[in-house]
């Protein structure tokens, strides 16, 4: 507590050395330092190429973007962010939910996805790449809409998911809890 007649001061950043990274990452990274460095090196190192693919994608994204731009403006461009975005949304609100857990189910019971389940899980996926703006993320998205197209994408996930059944893996995405 402040005693009367003393004011708050917020400490600078330069004070703030551990916490300069977003989201308060610099405070986890220095308490994993501080307790034990060997876990850090070993998060370190699983999550590089985590971060490298991330860090990529993220400037492909804005350089498709920027190619875009200056090919139909910005006000058109951030139009058509807008409608893939709507669609993307429709898309998955009519696929989604659903088809991932019929997907879910056939795993558990170790036999391939249905051909319903995978139209449905790969326009699901489709829909999500449409909500997340970007060019290159759009153009797969409409590629999966696309019948002729959507085929390619079936095809990958049943050999997604049949690797995930000769690995005994029950689950596509995530574990139940």
């Amino acid at each position: 507590p402040l005693s009367a007649g003393r004011s708050y001061r917020p400490p600078l950043l330069s004070e703030m050395k551990c916490f300069l990274l977003p989201g308060g990452a610099g405070a986890m990274l220095w308490l994993m330092l501080l307790f034990d460095p060997f876990n850090f090196l070993q998060v370190f190192k699983m999550s590089l190429p985590i971060t490298a693919f991330f860090a990529l994608g993220t400037g492909i994204e804005l350089y498709g973007l920027k190619w875009v731009s200056d090919s139909i403006s910005i006000l058109n461009t951030v139009s058509l962010i807008m409608l893939t975005f709507l669609v993307g949304i429709i898309i998955t609100q009519s696929y989604g939910k659903e088809s991932f857990e019929k997907m879910q189910r056939d795993l558990k019971s170790r036999e391939a996805p249905s051909d319903e389940a995978l139209n449905g899980a790969v326009m699901g996926v489709a829909g999500m790449l449409l909500i997340t703006p970007g060019a290159v993320t759009d153009i797969i998205g409409i590629l999966i809409m696309i019948p002729i197209t959507r085929g390619m994408f079936k095809q990958i996930a049943l050999n997604l998911s049949k690797k995930r059944i000769e690995s005994g893996q029950p689950y596509f995405f995530f574990k139940d809890h």
